[in-house]
């Protein structure tokens, strides 16, 4: 699944995360390596654009933003999983603005940017597999 952001306002709790979900089929398990892979550097991707996108004064938020694993359940079970995100307080602030300050997106055009490239490498493994019949996996 790709997400934007947890949006939860209270700043004390606030976090701001971009997921990257593949879930596998299965009869699909032979190529996981290769799914994960390319979710992997997907999310690499992402990191790199936003760190050069983030608008930058002290270079924290900059310096905050980074790529991780993350293993999640899905439907067909386990999935591959990677959250890109800053940690610094105040980047949403710079990604979405506020009333006083315009908005200065940078993670989510890096995903939006990666999305498109994500789907071909997934579609490239599927068409592996199965001759160019497609249907491996789905992405939501």
């Amino acid at each position: 699944m790709l997400a934007y952001a947890d949006k939860d306002f209270f700043m004390g709790e606030f976090r701001m995360d971009l997921e990257v979900r593949v879930e596998l089929d299965p009869r699909w398990r032979q190529l996981e390596d290769k799914y994960a892979k390319a979710v992997e550097i997907a999310a690499r991707h992402v990191e790199t654009k936003a760190k050069a996108k983030v608008p930058v004064d002290t270079g924290a938020t900059k310096n905050s933003i980074n790529s991780n694993p993350a293993e999640a359940t899905g439907l067909f079970g386990t999935v591959t999983a990677w959250r890109v995100g800053p940690t610094t307080e105040y980047a949403p602030f710079l990604e979405f603005g506020t009333v006083y300050m315009k908005e200065r997106p940078f993670l989510i055009p890096a995903l939006e940017s990666e999305s498109p490239k994500l789907k071909e490498a997934i579609k490239q493994i599927n068409d592996e597999l199965t001759g160019g019949a497609g249907g491996a996996i789905r992405i939501a």
